[in-house]
């Protein structure tokens, strides 16, 4: 018989009578048991992997492990603290190699693409951005193409994230932490604008962040010889 001859889409009849195909038995206990024993194992995981980071393990291995495990349990605060400390050990941002757009893509949330260059009048409608956060689908911004911005684009990001909420309903960030991390170095250089420096502190509010905001604060005095902004 040709391969493509055979069917599928039902059980053959044999020797011994029909074939009865057998269904596992499942239930909502079974579900649930289940999800509480991968949740726990998750858990542990995560735990595990940040002891070994805190007792000096320095394998880029369990970096990125902990981060997809970070990015799979949706604690972005904590994926972007081991970012900072991933830069700091390697020299480079640990979202690079992580395929973090896809995650957040996937999912059915509204998304709102960020303009490839962050200028005076590219950014999504605020009212639709809110609008779509207090729905039960909730909202996520994709930075994944943008490789720019200007003076004037960075004003008006400073205030596009300053009227985004901070509680359960925020939207998620697709790929920013590429754009957060090249926006602190230009920031550091010479020829860093206070611009650079406020969209800086917004986003560590966005975070609840205070750590990073505080060590932030501590480089705009020393760099301005000013008061930096209040959290």
């Amino acid at each position: 018989m040709e391969i493509s001859t055979l069917d599928f889409t039902a059980p053959e009849a044999s020797s011994s009578g029909a074939v009865k195909s057998v269904k596992p038995e499942t239930s909502s206990s079974n579900i649930e048991d289940l999800l509480n024993q991968a949740n726990t194992e998750v858990e542990r995981a995560i735990r595990n992997f940040e002891l070994a980071l805190e007792s000096g393990l320095i394998d880029e291995n369990i970096w990125q492990l902990l981060a997809y495990l970070y990015m799979g349990t949706g604690q972005m605060e904590n994926f972007s603290s081991l970012d900072r400390r991933y830069e700091e050990a390697f020299g480079a941002s640990i979202s690079a190699g992580l395929p973090q757009q896809k995650m957040h893509l996937d999912s059915d949330r509204v998304v709102f693409e960020m303009p490839q260059k962050i200028v005076c009048g590219s950014l999504p409608d605020i009212a639709s951005v809110l609008e779509a956060c207090a729905s039960s689908k909730g909202a996520i911004l994709d930075f994944s193409h943008v490789h720019g911005a200007d003076t004037n684009g960075l004003m008006d990001l400073v205030e596009f994230f300053s009227q985004l909420p901070h509680d359960q309903t925020k939207p998620e960030m697709a790929a920013i932490d590429r754009f957060i991390s090249s926006l602190g170095k230009a920031a550091e250089d010479t020829a860093g604008t206070q611009e650079m420096w406020s969209m800086l502190f917004e986003y560590m509010r966005f975070c609840n962040d205070m750590d990073a905001f505080d060590d932030l604060a501590i480089k705009f005095a020393v760099r301005f010889g000013i008061s930096p902004p209040s959290w």
